[in-house]
């Protein structure tokens, strides 16, 4: 889909009721190993992957550098706010390439023949359940990996199940086929309806680009309806972790575009504030320089800013890990679509609003 969007919704995730966690601190009882348990190295991240999807990872610990290089797998699991738990659901990463990397005095990692960064390449491969982990300790001490004890994670759809009980075998089939032909019916509907939000997002996407103010939280109109037709596509096909892969993208996108404008708002205010105080000015502002009214002013800013993106109620990394633990299409379809609709209804409701105050 080329560069215009980040490849995860990386936005920290408090602990969330409907999330199923697993504890980094409190040793879990797992049932005995069987021949569907294997045991991977064990990566919690404040990320959630799709299946089918694929991204680049920054390793700078040394634990999760010496996991890219003695790893060909690993499990990515969704890391809580508190750093005490990820989610009971990870997906496992196929290590694709790995290339050695630098981080610069800010922060920012550049590609290098020479240093102890890697940048790692993969694909996702599957979703699997985390049972137990057998080295806890190592993510207190961060000696080394985690090694987790996992099994697949499937869905509980399309198993094939049949009832082998004699006289009752055909009424139970026959049941049985019933209710997965009512499942198939209900899915094809949920295309529909996923087609006609996403339709109708692109269509407020358009008339945003049209507005006056589109530039505050805007995002590149053409590549966003370009990614929202894939999706539709997608759900026509039934390809429904691709569908999700590009929505999810769209409101990483979305909220950086929000977050840029407010650090755009923050560095402007900041080096206002110095140049009030006169004197030169040093840059990058070092913000405990600034005055006590400013800082407060600063916090408020930044506050404003957090609860600007809440109300907006894009789908967080939270939504996206329901998905990858709903065991039904039906599931993630329903959740795809009460996204897409919510942000259609978002954006008609400010051009309405900016219409009416465009009259006025």
């Amino acid at each position: 889909m080329g560069a215009w969007l980040p490849s995860v919704l990386l936005l920290t995730c408090t602990h969330v009721t409907s999330v199923r966690w697993f504890s980094l601190v409190e040793p879990r009882h797992a049932a005995a190993a069987g021949p569907a348990v294997q045991q991977l190295a064990l990566y919690p991240l404040p990320a959630v992957y799709l299946p089918g999807s694929s991204c680049t990872l920054r390793n700078i610990e040394p634990r999760n550098i010496a996991m890219a290089q003695e790893q060909t797998v690993f499990v990515a699991s969704l890391l809580a706010g508190d750093r005490r738990c990820c989610a009971a659901v990870g997906v496992i990463l196929g290590i694709d390439d790995v290339q050695a990397a630098t981080a610069d005095s800010s922060g920012q990692v550049l590609a290098s023949a020479t240093s102890n960064v890697l940048m790692v390449q993969c694909t996702v491969l599957g979703r699997v359940e985390l049972l137990s982990c057998d080295n806890l300790d190592a993510w207190r001490t961060r000696e080394t990996y985690l090694l987790a004890n996992v099994c697949e994670y499937a869905d509980d759809e399309g198993d094939g199940a049949r009832s082998e009980e004699g006289s009752e075998e055909g009424s139970e089939e026959g049941s049985e086929e019933g209710s997965e032909r009512k499942r198939a019916l209900d899915v094809q509907e949920l295309k529909t309806d996923v087609e006609d939000a996403i339709y109708r997002l692109i269509d407020a996407v358009l008339l945003e680009a049209d507005s006056a103010d589109g530039a505050t939280g805007s995002i590149d109109a053409t590549a966003a309806v370009a990614s929202l037709e894939d999706a539709a596509s997608h759900v026509a096909s039934g390809r429904w972790w691709e569908a999700l892969e590009l929505w999810q993208r769209h409101c990483a996108t979305r909220a950086f575009a929000l977050q840029a404008q407010h650090q755009a708002d923050r560095n402007e205010f900041v080096i206002d504030c110095k140049l009030r105080e006169g004197g030169v000015l040093r840059i990058p502002v070092q913000e405990f320089t600034l005055c006590d009214e400013d800082r407060l002013k600063l916090m408020d800013l930044d506050a404003r800013a957090k609860e600007a993106l809440e109300q907006v109620g894009l789908d967080d990394a939270a939504t996206f890990q329901a998905c990858l633990e709903a065991r039904s299409v039906r599931e993630r379809a329903t959740l795809l679509h009460a996204g897409v609709l919510r942000e259609a209804e978002r954006l008609d409701g400010r051009a309405a609003l900016q219409r009416a105050l465009g009259a006025s």
